[in-house]
């Protein structure tokens, strides 16, 4: 294999350094985060950056409001971003910053290729310009917010702008900026045939096909020309061919991609994925296309694009006294209790809510039930063994120990919810590796897919299987009467919680380390760290259960 074939580059959207992370930034953090562990237990070099973006005016507005000069309102700025981070226990590999030495070489230089190349012109813009967007409008992109009534409604030739109502950006209901500057331009429209064409060959470049379907319409529409420059900004990075201007933010801080991959890191590029907000997928699946290749660079692999999401059905705002912080929410609740519901409430792509309170339930019945209970049952019950108490070994199940006859309909019904299955299922015998290899092929798929949330439900169905599996054989009542039967009933329990346990150890890597702990399962964290997961998924393991330990997950109380 390739050095190529053997990496995953992983990138999050780029984060403004105006403010810091909330709920919504931590939910794109842990989506990355998420992909870059089942890509670094698969046998793939991993890199998984992130960043904030700097070179911007509303940096400066910032500092300037609280009275700080930008150097050191950005270094703190940059120390919160990582210290939400890292108190969540993302793993990026990189943290790069818009202001480094090595971008403002990197993008100068990539501003030269495309000037030299012939697709950067001199022009005079005028236009609308959001600062809180980074990005110029037009007018159909505003909407008119009436000041008194504080409402908004769509742009209407009947409606005359006054003192009470105006024209602002929907997203920041702030008005734009009038510009009339010379500018540089980019030859966007020059590439309007190249994108066409490969879209048309890379059918899943963006992910979902919906969001997809919105960025091939916008281009067939006709693409116009933008301008990468501006003259009357003096922070940021300057033009090689003109250094009396400075770069328009997105130029500047989409090429943090290629700068994160320089050196010694020169393999990893092209992307395997940008995980990106709606707000930014034009910029993402049109922008940045065209422009990598005005300056001779691959293109990425895919684009996977987040919705927004409210909190208690209501938009995430200051205002509304929402936001909430991912750590301080981690602290009071659970990590994995933030995973689960972000990652399993809605599918990446839709829109969702965060109902703390349903939050809080689904642990409960996920985790603290099911998988919790579920594990204590095992180890129980192990040690109440009277012979060689608490070791459960392979050698005690036969070829021809078939398990799943009872099982029909609810096998039958859960696995004909996915794709690709053509197997008849109804009537049929289902043995122990058999139930085993079908859940990973299907997991496998799912999260290679990026469909985190079916991911996660395969793995919840299969868990209520096993304890409906449990219930049926009563195990608490068999190991009164028949000891050999009794540890073919725990080894089954105990060998399919092993198999979803390094399946969910991608979501919950320090819970699902702590269940192999409790099973006696030695060196898992050490063995998934050296690429191992086929072999641990392969291998006929002895559970040697020597003592009872707390509970896996603690139930939380509303």
């Amino acid at each position: 294999m390739s050095q190529k074939e053997n990496k995953f580059f992983v990138t999050t959207p780029i984060y403004y350094t105006n403010g810091i992370p909330h709920i919504g930034h931590a939910y794109s953090s842990i989506i990355a985060d998420t992909i870059a562990r089942y890509q670094k237990i698969s046998w793939k070099k991993v890199k998984f950056s992130t960043w904030v973006d700097e070179n911007s005016q509303k940096a400066l507005i910032k500092a300037k409001e609280a009275k700080m000069k930008i150097e050191d309102y950005l270094d703190m700025m940059a120390d919160k971003h990582k210290a939400v981070w890292d108190g969540l226990g993302i793993k990026y590999t990189d943290f790069i910053r818009t202001t480094e030495k090595r971008h403002h070489k990197l993008v100068r230089e990539v501003l030269q290729k495309s000037f030299d190349n012939g697709d950067i012109y001199e022009g005079e813009y005028e236009w609308l310009y959001c600062v809180w967007c980074e990005a110029f409008k037009k007018d159909e992109d505003l909407v008119y917010l009436n000041k008194e009534q504080n409402i908004t409604f769509p742009i209407s030739p009947k409606v005359k702008v006054n003192d009470n109502i105006i024209k602002v950006c929907p997203d920041h209901l702030k008005e734009p900026d009038k510009i009339k500057e010379k500018n540089y331009f980019f030859r966007l429209s020059k590439y309007q045939r190249f994108l066409e064409e490969f879209y048309e060959k890379n059918p899943e470049f963006i992910i979902p096909s919906d969001r997809f379907n919105e960025v091939k319409a916008f281009v067939k529409r006709g693409l116009e020309d933008f301008s990468i420059s501006r003259e009357t900004n003096k922070f940021g990075i300057k033009l090689s061919f003109d250094e009396t201007q400075v770069t328009y933010v997105w130029y500047d801080a989409l090429f943090n991609y290629i700068t994160v991959c320089q050196n010694w890191d020169e393999y990893f590029w092209p992307a395997n994925l940008h995980i990106v907000w709606k707000d930014i997928i034009r910029f993402h699946g049109v922008f940045w296309p065209a422009m990598l290749k005005s300056a001779w660079y691959e293109l990425p692999k895919n684009i996977l694009t987040t919705w927004f999401f409210t909190v208690d059905w209501q938009k995430i705002s200051k205002s509304l006294w929402n936001v909430i912080d991912p750590v301080e929410f981690s602290k009071k609740y659970s990590k994995d209790l933030l995973t689960l519901y972000l990652l399993s409430s809605f599918n990446i792509g839709q829109d969702g809510d965060f109902d703390q309170h349903q939050a809080i339930l689904t642990y409960n019945a996920k985790l603290a039930n099911n998988l919790g209970n579920l594990v204590n049952r095992v180890v129980v019950l192990s040690l109440k063994l009277e012979e060689e108490k608490g070791k459960l070994e392979w050698e005690i199940l036969t070829e021809n120990l078939w398990i799943f006859r009872w099982l029909d309909f609810e096998v039958s019904s859960l696995w004909k919810q996915f794709k690709n299955w053509e197997e008849k299922i109804i009537n049929f015998d289902w043995s122990i590796k058999w139930s085993i290899d079908l859940l990973i092929k299907n997991f496998d798929r799912e999260i290679k897919n990026y469909n985190l949330k079916n991911s996660l439900d395969l793995n919840f169905k299969f868990l209520d299987l096993i304890n409906n599996y449990t219930t049926e054989k009563e195990p608490w009542k068999t190991i009164k009467e028949d000891e050999e039967k009794t540890r073919e009933i725990l080894y089954t329990i105990a060998e399919w919680l092993r198999q979803v346990a390094l399946n969910l150890y991608v979501f919950f890597p320090e819970k699902m380390i702590e269940l192999f702990g409790k099973l006696w399962l030695e060196n898992y964290k050490k063995r998934l760290k050296n690429w191992e997961l086929e072999a641990l998924r392969k291998e006929k393991t002895i559970f040697e259960i020597k003592e009872k330990w707390s509970n896996l997950f603690e139930r939380i109380e509303i």
